[in-house]
């Protein structure tokens, strides 16, 4: 870091380790919701996300004095809770084989107005997850990050701890076994092949 003035996440990550409540609390509002939407791609379910979330809550405060500004404290965060998350969703992989997708997950996606055009891609979306189940575990998490979550490439390098370089490959590789998957799951065609493994059919997020 340049200078003595440390960063507003530096500033508020030292306020919070050293007890001040409206930090802590400023913190778990600003980075909050996304931590609980990361736990919920990786638990699959309301109430397992909501138990994650509170673990990764617990880490975060108890390693707050470790953090030295170096990378957004979301990063940080996102690194710091990759072990919990890899734990659970190592723990559900199996079950995401036989199981639908639950309502939680499914909620996320927002509603366009047109009744088939939705329930085809909620049978795309679980489509999505029964897949990532059967490709590579490196590359489903990175499709799972960046399609499925929506973090940017330097926010899912830094999670999982990779070079950059090394994210995107993982990315694309995963993207494209993900989709061999998808295409025989849902009866797709090889003229399919533009429709992105996730919700829209569009350009992928990342």
């Amino acid at each position: 870091m340049n200078g003595s003035t440390p960063s507003p996440d530096l500033f508020l990550a030292r306020r919070a380790a050293a007890g001040h409540e409206d930090a802590w609390a400023d913190l778990i509002d600003r980075h909050g919701r996304r931590l609980y939407n990361l736990a919920l791609q990786f638990s699959g379910g309301r109430e397992e996300a909501e138990d994650l979330t509170q673990e990764i809550f617990i880490r975060l405060y108890q390693n707050l004095r470790t953090y030295r500004g170096e990378v957004p404290l979301m990063g940080w965060a996102l690194r710091l809770s990759r072990n919990l998350c890899i734990d659970h969703y190592r723990r559900s992989r199996q079950e995401r084989k036989w199981h639908r997708v639950t309502e939680a997950v499914l909620e996320q996606l927002p509603a366009s107005g047109d009744f088939e055009a939705d329930i085809q891609r909620r049978q795309h979306l679980e489509a999505v997850y029964e897949g990532l189940s059967e490709i590579e575990e490196a590359y489903a998490e990175a499709v799972l990050l960046c399609d499925l979550q929506g973090l940017s490439l330097e926010e899912a390098s830094v999670y999982m701890d990779v070079p950059l370089g090394t994210l995107k490959s993982r990315l694309h590789r995963g993207r494209q076994h993900l989709t061999e998957v998808v295409r025989d799951r849902i009866g797709l065609g090889r003229g399919a092949g533009d429709m992105a493994p996730g919700t829209t059919g569009g350009r992928m997020p990342c």
